[in-house]
């Protein structure tokens, strides 16, 4: 049975969505100004972890609920982009991304992330006709995530080698709190991990198909919420650089499974889907990626060469200078 969404939840969905965002942009304020006793900061790190991807889910989730149109769901992107990147210029060319300014700025930057993730993602889902869809659309994008993320060639494992500060800019930040003293800590705008914007896309993408076909929204946030914050608490605590979309594609799929009724057409292109991303996974994870190329010295041009190895050019007679010690120093012409 599919689940059913009482009315009454559905039509503040905007407003909880506001509410939630206005929430965390006052705690992103406020809080590098909370000092933090050094034995504790650990759990501070972890609920603020726990705080900020339950608060991000449920708004999302509450935002699509309402169902926006593609044509309100384009200017919210709209909206969204124009913020982020103005609050990030702001941080970076005007604070450069040090006190209080840019303390102020980020939970901007973060709000327009989060209104234009919602936007794209009403965009995207309003590309899907039928709910079944749903099963190569997710598998492929599961297999896609793991190849930016995780082969050698991938373009997210390129960015994080050669400008780490471009996911800095355009992903969710997790605060983290840092030492100030021996015994005192305090909660800065520096990030304890990043979400990528592809991630909350797609996760807006699969609430707002799951709503608009009547599928089971409500017990897959339900479940999608422990299952990412374990996820990243596993990212936090490794180091690992994992594919997010992965639990978001696995938990949509297993949640919603009695819902999908694929006929025989639709079962041979899924498998068609599910083994191309086998051999595209395999084939990338066993490529290298190219070395990157180490600048050698320079050699002497080929001009240079020849005017070391030709004869000198005779230099023109010079007037006498009238300062008598240059004209003993001048030598006389041949």
């Amino acid at each position: 049975m599919s689940e059913t969404t009482p009315n009454s939840l559905t039509k503040s969905g905007y407003r909880d969505f506001t509410l939630i965002v206005l929430f965390l942009s006052v705690v992103r304020v406020l809080l590098p100004f909370v000092p933090v006793p050094i034995v504790i900061a650990p759990i501070v790190d972890f609920l603020l972890l726990i705080g900020v991807f339950i608060a991000t889910i449920y708004a999302i989730y509450r935002a699509m609920s309402e169902k926006p149109d593609p044509k309100l769901a384009f200017v919210i992107l709209l909206i969204g982009i124009f913020l982020q990147i103005a609050a990030v210029n702001v941080i970076n060319l005007v604070f450069h991304g040090r006190g209080l300014g840019a303390v102020l700025f980020s939970p901007i930057a973060q709000t327009g992330l989060m209104i234009w993730c919602i936007g794209l993602g009403a965009v995207i889902s309003s590309i899907l006709r039928d709910k079944n869809i749903l099963i190569p659309v997710a598998i492929f994008l599961v297999a896609f995530d793991i190849f930016l993320v995780l082969t050698p060639i991938g373009f997210t494992q390129q960015i994080m080698k050669q400008n780490p500060n471009i996911l800095a800019n355009v992903g969710m930040q997790i605060p983290k709190s840092t030492s100030v003293s021996h015994d005192v800590a305090k909660v800065t705008v520096a990030t304890a991990g990043l979400v990528g914007p592809a991630d909350l896309v797609f996760l807006g993408a699969f609430f707002l198909a799951m709503f608009k076909f009547n599928m089971r929204p409500k017990e897959t946030m339900k479940i999608m919420i422990p299952v990412l914050v374990g996820y990243m608490t596993v990212v936090l605590i490794t180091g690992w650089a994992l594919p997010a979309l992965v639990p978001i594609g696995l938990v949509t799929l297993l949640v919603n499974r009695k819902e999908f009724n694929l006929n025989k057409d639709e079962k041979a292109s899924t498998l068609v889907v599910a083994v191309l991303a086998v051999v595209i996974l395999v084939f990338s994870a066993t490529r290298k990626p190219k070395p990157q190329p180490v600048p050698s010295p320079k050699a002497p041009s080929l001009e240079l060469l020849k005017s070391a190895n030709s004869p000198a050019k005779e230099q023109p007679s010079q007037p006498p200078s009238a300062n008598p010690s240059a004209q003993q120093s001048t030598p006389s012409p041949p």
